[in-house]
């Protein structure tokens, strides 16, 4: 069974047999500096081992610059548990946020951004498997 919590952002769903967590962003909320920090201190609450993420952003949510000040892989122990990190973004702004982001943040995991869901799902699996 797979597990799920929910947080003020995101819906979090551990799969893949304990190395995928999925986050799902809420459509309708503008990202804040807590929320996304939430999202990641909660991480350890789906899993402690190393694993994938792969997080779902809606239209519109990544817009606010403030954001972009925190490190939030940084504070949590991400950069010991994410082998990896695809971001599904469907608007040009989400896309241009999380390239500039990962340029002002860059982790010791390979980040990813893509457009489609499919594809995104295809490299994170490739990145499963070159772990083992």
């Amino acid at each position: 069974m797979d597990a799920h919590l929910d947080t003020r952002l995101a819906e979090m769903f551990l799969s893949e047999g304990g190395r995928l967590i999925e986050v799902r962003y809420r459509a309708g909320f503008d990202l804040d500096t807590e929320g996304l920090m939430e999202v990641q201190k909660r991480r350890s609450e789906l899993t402690k081992e190393r694993c994938v993420m792969l997080a779902f952003f809606h239209p519109g949510t990544l817009s606010d610059l403030e954001v972009m000040r925190e490190d939030y892989f940084g504070k949590t122990n991400a950069n010991d548990q994410l082998i990896a990190l695809a971001i599904v973004t469907q608007d040009n702004l989400g896309e241009a946020m999380s390239e500039v982001y990962y340029s002002y943040h860059p982790q010791t995991f390979p980040t990813q951004i893509f457009r489609a869901e499919a594809e995104a799902r295809a490299w994170i699996q490739e990145r499963l498997k070159a772990s083992n």
